[in-house]
């Protein structure tokens, strides 16, 4: 696990990194892999399900699971209690215990149903689930509302539900009226037409964080983030044929992008505080930030909205003297030299306008998706995490063709030399890459020293792109 020592050998640790000091838990997440071997064991829909999605998704059941349900007993309290996890929320019926410090799905406690259990695995979308498997079943909850379920089996006093999340950690289904789920369309339309590649980067983001006020307007902060990620997504996916290839494997089980882990934007230094402010008006707070070395030449915010489930990582050049202060809420000067991300912005643009997300990252069966992938033509770049409880790694990335007004406009700059002008104007330059991602052990930080190394070799300049 890291501690406070481990985690000063992996990298420069930021003035806040203390507060962020993710630790390993086995124990709990042996507890929540228990119910699930059980279930698994007791209804024969859950271990076929399970088995499913390790072969055409590469992925095990457990990074699906929203919740566990389960009944009272004084053994399973005490279970909780040693391992960490604490009551969230009370109903008259039953309580919700989560873990603070840990990635793991969260465990209803029911008080008066001592027999069975229930597993709860997050779809993007209920109706296909059940399309794709045959499955005629009532679905709990309006749709496009914060929360649905649906139970589609029952086995041996073990269930089996598949649910929708959008902005809510509720455990009881939402029905909005017709005019909040008119709303719910109006605003992702909204942002899936907004203007992205004006001529005017700083014009386009203001108007960016404008749109995002009205959606939390018309929807609240927490839905508001959820419909400007999925859309992020869908614009990512549609430049990303390494994205669009496992989106397929998994739609083939109804899945949809339900594993989503975090989501990677880049951003120029001169427009990076308006994207932070762009976030924290969709609810999203900072979380730890990173900054490798002065080798490097980048930093990260990491942000995140915890009532929506959604995880940011948002990159930008910085230097070594700038590491001590609150980079995520100042402008930032121009540098002389572009770095690995403000070259990449200045060629595609930022990731919140043109150019979309750098990467999604999704969990995945890490040694089983880089193989999986292979078989369809998609390579993975070495990995620049390997440890037993974090395991990360690329997609090889794809060439973007790249304006030839910008490359001009880089070369009267003197940011890029007139070789690496010719050179992005024939073979293009790096665009974007899906991550592989494994976690184990409920650890929820990130690997500060080794993603450095992989993020230079995804620099434009550099000659190998795999």
């Amino acid at each position: 696990m890291l501690t406070k020592e481990s985690d000063k050998k992996l990298g420069k640790t930021m003035s806040d990194a203390s507060l962020f000091l993710w630790q390993c838990h086995p124990e709990a997440e042996k507890l929540i892999q228990e119910f699930v071997n059980d279930a698994c064991y007791s209804n024969p829909f859950i271990e076929q399900l399970s088995q499913s999605l390790h072969q055409h998704t590469s992925t095990r059941l457990f990074d699906w699971i929203d919740h566990v349900v389960t009944g009272y007993s004084a053994l399973v309290e005490k279970q909780l209690n040693e391992t960490g996890f604490v009551i969230e929320s009370a109903t008259p019926f039953y309580r919700v215990f989560a873990h603070p410090g840990a990635q793991l799905p969260r465990i209803i406690l029911k008080d008066h149903e001592p027999e069975g259990i229930g597993i709860a695995v997050k779809v993007e979308n209920i109706a296909d689930f059940l399309m794709v498997h045959g499955i005629s079943q009532w679905i709990e909850g309006n749709p496009l509302s914060g929360y649905r379920r649906c139970c589609v089996s029952t086995s041996s006093h073990t269930k089996l539900w598949v649910v929708e999340r959008r902005g809510t950690l509720t455990m009881e289904p939402t029905y909005p009226s017709e005019n909040e789920q008119i709303n719910y369309l109006d605003a992702y339309e909204r942002w899936q037409t907004r203007p992205r590649a004006m001529d005017d980067e700083n014009q386009a983001l203001l108007k960016a964080l404008t749109l995002a006020e009205g959606l939390v307007e018309m929807l609240g902060r927490d839905l508001a983030a959820w419909v400007v990620l999925e859309v992020e997504r869908k614009y990512w996916q549609y430049k990303n044929t390494a994205g669009q290839q496992q989106k397929n494997r998994q739609d083939r089980i109804g899945m949809g992008w339900a594993n989503h882990d975090h989501h990677t934007f880049r951003s120029s230094r001169e427009r990076f505080h308006l994207l932070v402010r762009l976030f924290e008006i969709l609810g999203f707070h900072c979380r730890e930030r990173f900054y490798a070395g002065k080798e490097a030449g980048w930093g990260a915010q990491v942000m995140e909205n915890p009532q929506s489930g959604l995880v940011l990582f948002l990159d930008v050049d910085l230097t070594d003297e700038e590491i001590e202060f609150d980079f995520a809420h100042h402008p930032l000067p121009s540098l002389k030299k572009l770095g690995t991300v403000g070259l990449w912005c200045a060629l595609h643009g930022d990731s919140i306008l043109s150019s979309g997300m750098h990467h999604l990252e999704a969990q995945f069966l890490f040694e089983d998706l880089t193989k999986d992938l292979a078989g369809i033509g998609v390579s993975m770049m070495e990995p620049f995490s390997s440890f037993p409880y974090l395991k990360q790694a690329f997609t090889a990335g794809e060439r973007w063709k790249v304006s030839p007004k910008k490359i001009h406009h880089l070369v009267e700059e003197g940011k890029i030399s007139h070789q690496e002008a010719d050179r992005f104007l024939k073979d293009g330059a790096i665009g974007s890459h899906l991550e592989n991602l494994q976690r184990r052990e409920g650890y929820k930080g990130f690997n500060q020293k080794n993603v450095s190394l992989i993020i230079k070799k995804t620099d434009p300049r550099s000659a190998k792109f795999e």
